[in-house]
């Protein structure tokens, strides 16, 4: 490595670099932000463990940015005023930051559409820009919005992250997105942040994230979306996500223990967001859709989800599926190749709800679910909702309540036959099953792989699970 140390009387000395080295933390440079100052795109600015108390701006530079792990690497905030890290200065792709914990951060002013200047983007804090960001820790923020981070306007890609215990007082305790954010979300964590609403996310004003592989654990919101609020022209694709044991409190028409998207209100709507291969599991909210809420102009596309031991106040143990007439917002949510088991709804619906509403279920296992009126599936003033392909078993009396129209395939029995074929137990035959099969094949008395009883893991019970694929009937 070649330095070039300039001194100056009275100065301190600065060292500039080649393109493309290497510049250590603290050996060569005290600061973060002063080996920052230096860098030229390509550089890596490597920070060794310790705390580091001090806020950082990447200012443009296509540079990477790495500590030791979030383990050992700490930049903190207590005490200062702004965001941690900040990319506001329209970086792209090659601005990396990667293995730190951030905390203590309070953020910065961002133009809220309902509440005005808030600050935002404690942890860290995007404007206009698309860096990457991965493997880091981002907890114990406090400030407005976006605890965690901050994404107002820009296309980021953040991976391998957790967003942990950050407490705002508005929007997004882990994540807020604002402003056609477009992030690409990977392998991320949101456990134990608190919002007013969406406590693990939110996506507002056009925001349309890309969310893959991602938990949202034990996360507590005051109003709506314990782990996802969606609103006001958000159309966000969700895919291969957990959502359990989050929990919404104080509001008692507080709805989507899971995910709430709701279309109207102020930035106006609809949204239209697509979730995919999701778990929904052990949410709970005083008012609406213990694992899901779809409210006043949401057209939610739902596949090949499960939605299992949620729990509601009100309506839709498991979804619900709320709209108006007068002005007409229905929520027209369609939800295919779904199971629902094991939720309850205070009122009705205990697997699914619809209130002012054309949804389609189709396809769908609905399955000892209880509520005080349509144990298993409640359409409220919803007579064109469509059901089709879907059995109802084991739920309370009566088990489908209110009108809507019947286009076949449908079925009602008071006991649900085991299924043998959904080795893992997950109510769903897949991948998982044929693998645990696999894994077991030949002599297997007694094992769950064996799938017809007859002590031998082989090709009728290969054919068994292939003929059962998909959701558990």
């Amino acid at each position: 490595m070649r330095f070039v140390q300039v001194c100056g009387v009275a100065v301190a000395c600065a060292v500039s670099v080649a393109h493309g080295e290497v510049l250590l933390v603290p050996d060569h440079y005290s600061t973060i932000q002063a080996a920052i100052n230096v860098s030229v795109s390509g550089d890596i600015v490597q920070v060794q463990p310790g705390i580091y108390n001090e806020l950082i701006d990447f200012s443009g530079k296509a540079i990477t940015v790495t500590g030791a792990g979030s383990s050992k690497t700490t930049i903190d905030g207590t005490g200062l005023t702004g965001p941690v890290v900040r990319f506001a200065s329209e970086e792209g792709a090659g601005s990396v930051l990667e293995g730190f914990r951030i905390g203590h951060g309070t953020g910065e002013i961002v133009s809220d559409p309902v509440f005005g200047n808030v600050l935002c983007g404690g942890g860290v804090f995007v404007r206009s820009a698309s860096p990457t960001i991965r493997n880091c820790l981002l907890e114990n923020n406090v400030t407005w919005g976006g605890g965690g981070m901050c994404i107002n306007s820009g296309t980021p890609t953040i991976s391998d992250c957790v967003f942990r215990n950050n407490v705002v007082e508005g929007h997004g305790g882990g994540l807020y997105n604002i402003n056609i954010a477009r992030p690409v979300i990977e392998r991320c964590l949101f456990e134990g942040n608190t919002a007013s609403w969406g406590s693990g996310m939110t996506c507002t004003v056009y925001s349309d994230a890309t969310i893959i592989e991602c938990d949202f654990v034990a996360n507590t919101t005051y109003n709506v979306g314990g782990g996802i609020f969606i609103r006001s022209s958000s159309s966000p694709t969700v895919t291969a996500c957990t959502f359990t044991n989050n929990l919404q409190i104080d509001n008692p028409l507080g709805s989507g223990g899971g995910i709430c998207v709701y279309g109207s209100g102020t930035g106006g709507g609809p949204c239209y967001p697509v979730v995919t291969d999701c778990l929904f599991e052990g949410n709970t909210v005083n008012g609406d859709g213990g694992g899901m809420s779809n409210a006043y102009g949401s057209y939610t596309t739902i596949t090949n989800c499960i939605f299992r031991e949620n729990t509601c106040g009100r309506d839709g143990g498991g979804v619900a599926a709320v709209g108006e007439n007068d002005p007409d917002v229905p929520s027209n949510v369609t939800v295919s190749d779904c199971l629902f088991e094991f939720n309850t709804a205070a009122d009705r619906g205990g697997g699914f709800f619809s209130r002012r509403s054309e949804p389609s279920v189709m396809n769908c296992t609905i399955r000892e679910n209880t509520a005080s009126d349509g144990g298993g599936i409640y359409f409220f003033d919803s007579a064109a909702a469509t059901m089709g392909d879907t059995q109802n078993c084991g739920n309370s009396a009566p088990q489908v309540g209110g009108n809507h129209v019947d286009l076949g395939g449908n079925t009602v029995s008071e006991e649900c036959e085991d299924c043998a074929a959904d080795i893992d137990g997950d109510g769903t035959v897949g991948v998982n099953d044929m693998l645990n099969l696999i894994a077991n094949f030949g002599p297997c008395s007694g094992c769950a792989a064996d799938v017809d009883g007859d002590g031998i893991v082989g090709v009728n019970d290969i054919l068994i699970v292939l003929s059962a694929w998909g959701p558990c009937h």
